[in-house]
């Protein structure tokens, strides 16, 4: 099926952040704040503004969709609930307000979608597919919706390409992209003197590079926000865990597991990396455990077939685990960790309609709803 359709409006991808506010020291005002068309970053500094505050004192656990209705928890430091009552936004709603404990990235558990997905129907067999997994991979945002090009900048800063890695973010053209006529431009040209003069100044990263320029593509590269230039190492590591899922998937069932697989379990809301072997496999197949792949870095460990996956990927990329370290460049250095190669949802139901299908689940943090639609419906 290859005309269905999501995000026609915002309404028909509801967002719920599964966060649970804990009261230890209840020194926070927390609430939910329910956005339309807004991505999470733009709205936490739109609400800082309305109270006069640094969004430094804004606490959330995680980002959102833009083009979705999503609600999740926020908390704020030394204000009155009266003053959040006060805030009134565009699409904009603060719900829910409580005392509570500040909220941190990754507190919490996972997101429950509604997703209406147009010109779509399924059936029980279909819902057979999802139930019991489906590939883990990290979905396009994580690379880029409008100008895929967070990985390739990633490449090259691992590459240590630096020329290259700074060209890309400030100038490969993708059509959609609304500043495609100047990025083409320096793209074809070269000319960085120029293009400072053409660059919006919406465009304030890539002026800001643009500043910097002159004094060499690494000095460019540290004018951007640490956050930022993190997730190019990031998504160039979730580009090669993808690839790697996408050979064991071809080479192994999804539930099957190895012996010299990396296994995943959680104690006291920890991780815990066990190997898989013949002393635990009864185990691992009775808690429904599967293997996980390797996000790569510098201290990488795999064993089996996941490690000749792992090394087949990386030399057909032209790099090895140790230039993940980027010695010019220290500050984006990565380890790696590993990350668990089936997803899996939960509270899933499904009701057909005019439109197309309603698709109601709930996935843990980090697990991609886009990602489940590509594999029931494409």
């Amino acid at each position: 099926m290859t005309s269905w359709k999501i995000k026609k409006e915002p309404e028909d991808f509801v967002v719920e952040e599964l966060l649970s506010v804990s009261h230890t020291r209840d020194d926070h005002v927390v609430f939910t704040l329910e956005k339309t068309n807004w991505d999470t970053i733009a709205a936490i500094k739109a609400v800082a503004r309305a109270l006069g505050i640094s969004q430094k004192r804004l606490g959330y656990a995680g980002l959102k969709d833009r083009r979705a209705l999503t609600r999740q928890k926020v908390s704020v430091r030394d204000i009155e609930r009266a003053q959040v009552e006060r805030v009134n936004l565009p699409r904009l709603r603060i719900l829910d307000i409580e005392r509570g404990d500040r909220i941190r990235l990754g507190d919490h558990r996972g997101n429950r979608f509604e997703v209406l997905v147009r010109n779509a129907a399924v059936t029980p067999q279909d819902m057979e597919k999802i139930e019991h997994g489906f590939p883990n991979y990290f979905g396009v945002q994580r690379f880029g919706e409008v100008r895929p090009i967070t990985h390739l900048v990633g490449r090259e800063l691992v590459r240590q390409n630096f020329d290259k890695a700074v060209l890309i973010f400030l100038a490969k053209p993708f059509p959609a992209d609304p500043h495609y006529e100047v990025r083409r431009r320096l793209w074809e040209t070269r000319d960085f003197k120029k293009a400072k003069k053409e660059y919006p100044m919406s465009l304030k990263y890539e002026r800001a590079m643009l500043d910097q320029i002159h004094k060499g593509s690494i000095e460019a590269m540290k004018a951007l926000p640490l956050r930022l230039a993190t997730l190019f190492i990031h998504a160039y590591q979730a580009s090669i865990f993808n690839e790697i899922v996408k050979r064991r998937c071809e080479a192994v069932p999804l539930r099957e597991v190895e012996e010299g697989d990396i296994i995943i379990s959680y104690l006291n809301n920890r991780r815990v990396f066990t190997l898989a072997g013949a002393h635990n496999m009864d185990r691992i197949q009775r808690d429904g455990l599967c293997a996980a792949a390797p996000i790569v870095g510098y201290k990488t460990q795999v064993r089996g077939r996941m490690k000749s996956l792992t090394d087949s990927v990386l030399e057909e990329e032209g790099i090895a685990r140790e230039d993940f370290k980027l010695n010019q460049l220290k500050v984006l250095s990565s380890r790696g960790t590993y990350r668990e190669i089936m997803a899996t949802p939960s509270t899933l139901s499904y009701e057909n309609v005019k439109e197309g299908v309603w698709l109601r689940f709930s996935l843990p943090r980090g697990q991609y709803a886009t990602v489940l639609l590509d594999y029931l419906f494409s």
